[in-house]
């Protein structure tokens, strides 16, 4: 509820601050007293349109403070967690709203039209100020601001109306959980295609490493052959040249024989002359082993002078395939560890690839399922709207009649979202899903026989939306979450027995709700829990806008004069006999 309510500059009224009920507040006033400029501020303080012209002249800006404060269950507390907040303010007041504390809103409106929001001391922009205003006050009449204009809210009234909000909010999780696996789907499809070419050059990469079959190490092998295949004749002759020094008899060696042959017979005398000396017979043992490793490595050079040869054909192949390992380095690695490690990374990327298009198909089959199912939910919820929007139509019209509205007719329209590429297929036709289901629900009104039945926001005259929406509020009283409504204009074209109706379901309204109405009606005025007279006055030289709330004798006084237009004994007399009924 509004509990307090600051005008400074706007229009003509200077400063004025006032303190509302809980229950019925009812501005009263003479015609062009200025009860629509009160009304015209709590508007702009919600998020309405301002323009420059309503700073009153001679003042550099306009401002409307209202202090609000919700009960401990009202939405705005859970903007920040439930998962149908308005996106606007999901998150945005946080930090700064507590419930035991009031909500503080506020505009400040600049002779050149700027305009400044903040909500509890914090700047906000127009729209956030918009929407938490549409959570905390419902305005009825000749204004932007009310909800009844807003179809977005009437399928939430009519799954509130119908106890369908569980059934609605079981869709919405469904509905999310779709749309969680097409985007998944979509990004998956995505990163496939930009992936098609890196996929061709994987199997390219691939398969030239698969077939060129390396081997860590190979590479210094295949080096160390070919440096022998270059030099095999060079290395031949100087390996036989070694033999032929060391064990070659040939006429180079003289008379003595090779060096081998003069280290035998010196062996054979060193051990000899070990016979007589004792002390020689361990060099002629080490002489001997010498001798031993010498014969060996004569042996092994005699073989590698006789097995190595020059062979082309295999100088080639060792040079084609240090070649082919050059290139593969080029590309792939500084080493054949290198080149190994890239070739596991390139298999492991395409069998990746290879997965994404066996999860494509995988989601696929999720998404197919979850639509399945979410239309199922959505069909059983639409058959139980239709339901309970001929209920509510048949409530809301008995309401009209009681209202002065007697040959009005209500519908309640719930018609399936023809979407040619929605996701739900029903007898050949696709529909749109949303999160709220497969429905559009409209509210439609023809206030007289005859006429078609159109949207609430066209009907012109201010005095039927006001009684429209009092008939929608008095049935749905119990489920509606807004705790403020101001009605303007609700008395309009009506009187007598309807007029005091209207005030009878104002007073019930307000036992749940706090209720704001300007009225011309004492048969409604009667009705108040706090009155305010509204006046224009001539101060100095300035004509101001005030507002009082009345005693009870001074509401005595305004019901006469809205009665009658004098205070004389008879219309006092009466203005107490209606104030005692109420």
């Amino acid at each position: 509820m509004i509990e307090t309510l600051s005008i400074r500059n706007i229009a003509l009224i200077d400063e004025l601050d006032l303190e509302l009920a809980s229950g019925l507040n009812i501005f009263t006033g003479e015609t062009g007293a200025g009860k629509s400029v009160i009304l015209r501020s709590i508007g702009l303080v919600l998020g309405e349109r301002a323009s420059a012209d309503i700073v009153r002249e001679d003042t550099d800006f306009a401002e409307v403070i209202a202090s609000v404060a919700p009960d401990d269950e009202h939405p705005i507390w859970h903007t920040n967690s439930d998962e149908t907040a308005d996106p606007v303010l999901k998150g945005s007041f946080s930090d700064i709203l507590d419930p035991s504390d009031a909500v503080i809103l506020s505009r400040r409106i600049t002779a050149n039209g700027r305009s400044r929001c903040q909500v509890n001391g914090r700047l906000v922009n127009l729209k956030q100020l918009q929407a938490l205003g549409t959570l905390l006050v419902d305005i009825h009449g000749q204004h932007e601001h009310q909800s009844l204009f807003r179809t977005q809210t009437h399928l939430k009234l009519l799954d509130d109306f119908g106890g369908n909000s569980e059934a609605q909010r079981h869709v919405g999780k469904i509905y999310a959980q779709l749309r969680t696996l097409q985007q998944e789907a979509a990004s998956l499809a995505e990163t496939l295609k930009a992936s098609e070419r890196e996929k061709e050059l994987l199997e390219f990469e691939i398969k030239e490493l698969t077939s060129a079959h390396l081997e860590e190490g190979e590479d210094e092998k295949l080096a160390d052959e070919a440096r022998i295949l270059k030099n095999a004749e060079a290395l031949r002759k100087s390996a036989n040249y070694v033999y032929q020094q060391l064990d070659s008899g040939g006429s180079e060696m003289g008379s003595y024989g090779s060096p081998l042959e003069r280290l035998k017979d010196a062996a054979k005398e060193l051990i000899k002359l070990s016979e007589i000396d004792d002390s020689l017979s361990e060099l002629g043992d080490r002489l001997e082993s010498s001798l031993y490793e010498l014969e060996d490595i004569t042996s092994q050079v005699r073989y590698y002078s006789e097995t190595i040869e020059s062979n082309s054909m295999r100088l080639d192949e060792v040079t084609d395939r240090l070649a082919l390992i050059a290139k593969l380095k080029r590309r792939y690695g500084n080493t054949i560890a290198e080149i190994l490690a890239y070739h596991a990374d390139a298999e492991e990327k395409l069998e990746t690839l290879h997965l994404g298009t066996e999860k494509q198909d995988l989601l696929q089959t999720e998404i197919d399922s979850t639509i399945q199912e979410a239309q199922r939910l959505c069909t059983t919820l639409s058959a139980k709207r239709q339901h309970v929007a001929q209920h509510l139509s048949e409530r809301i019209e008995k309401e009209l009649r009681t209202l002065g509205m007697d040959k009005a007719e209500f519908h309640a329209s719930v018609r399936l979202m023809p979407d040619a590429r929605g996701p739900f297929q029903i007898d050949g036709q696709r529909y749109a899903f949303r999160a709220d289901g497969m429905d559009d629900v409209e509210f439609l009104i023809a206030p007289n026989v005859g006429s078609e039945a159109r949207p609430i926001a066209r009907i012109a005259s201010g005095g039927e939306i006001s009684r429209i929406m009092l008939a929608l509020k008095t049935v749905l009283v119990q489920v509606d979450e807004i705790p403020t409504l101001l009605f303007d204009e609700i008395d309009s074209g009506i009187g007598g027995k309807v007029a005091d109706v209207v005030g009878k379901k104002l007073k019930e309204l307000s036992a749940s709700s706090q209720v704001i109405c300007i009225t011309h009606l004492p048969q409604i005025a009667r009705f108040a829990d706090r009155h305010f007279r509204v006046e224009k006055q001539v101060i100095g030289e300035r004509t101001l806008i005030t507002a009082k709330s009345l005693t009870a004798e001074e509401q005595v006084n305004e019901i006469a004069r809205m009665h009658g237009g004098e205070e004389t004994e008879i219309g006092l007399a009466h203005a107490r006999e209606l104030l005692s009924e109420k």
